[in-house]
């Protein structure tokens, strides 16, 4: 069921239009098929975290990191939560920072996609006054959950999930109101590969170059 439209979800700091919205940075993953941790992959000399962190602070009222390694991180200014349920992936992230947020809606997004489209982020914020429980791309070949926004009335169904030891992010979609936003819309922001690219091996990053480069 939709809820009631969200009419508070902008304010205005001088000519920035600032989402009153909660952006999560996911960095709590181990990194095992990368064989180093994907945070610190660097473009021009940036290490991913801080190129996606700037990307959400200059979209967000509030910004913060998941990750149960909080040491890795006492050098950003961005609180770090850690997982209530540990060892449960990026499920257990998601409850922890929705559980966190102050702001009805928060933005997820996992440390690993290395480009993120501004633009793209406020046409998605701009679906949340539709009341929906969850916004995410949908391309030809899969679901891009950690690419979404979220409704706090998600955490009753979230926690259910971990109790019962289920940790697939998708899995619970069916009990929600999902607005799914499909290839044509992503393609408007341009080439939907690009945009939710991620990447998790050596070859990933790999091809994720060449594709950057033919793009330049």
């Amino acid at each position: 069921m939709k809820k009631k439209r969200n009419n508070s979800i902008f304010k205005t700091e001088g000519v920035v239009e600032i989402l009153e919205i909660t952006g999560i940075v996911l960095a709590g993953g181990k990194s095992s098929r990368m064989g180093k941790n994907k945070a610190f992959l660097e473009i021009d000399g940036k290490p991913l975290i801080e190129r996606n962190l700037a990307t959400l602070e200059s979209l967000f009222s509030d910004v913060l990191i998941s990750s149960n390694t909080p040491e890795l991180y006492r050098s950003y200014k961005e609180k770090v939560v850690q997982d209530q349920y540990i060892g449960t992936g990026p499920l257990g992230g998601l409850h922890a920072c929705l559980e966190e947020a102050h702001t009805e809606y928060a933005f997820f997004v996992a440390c690993d996609i290395p480009i993120l489209n501004p633009e793209l982020i406020r046409f998605m914020a701009s679906l949340t006054e539709k009341g929906y429980d969850c916004i995410v791309p949908r391309t030809k070949d899969r679901i891009h959950p950690l690419f979404a926004l979220y409704n706090k009335s998600c955490l009753p169904k979230i926690k259910d999930f971990l109790q019962e030891g289920h940790y697939k992010v998708i899995d619970f979609f069916p009990q929600l109101s999902v607005r799914y936003v499909k290839e044509n819309e992503l393609a408007c922001f341009g080439d939907p590969r690009l945009l939710l690219c991620n990447v998790n091996t050596p070859e990933d990053w790999l091809n994720f170059q060449k594709k950057l480069v033919g793009k330049e």
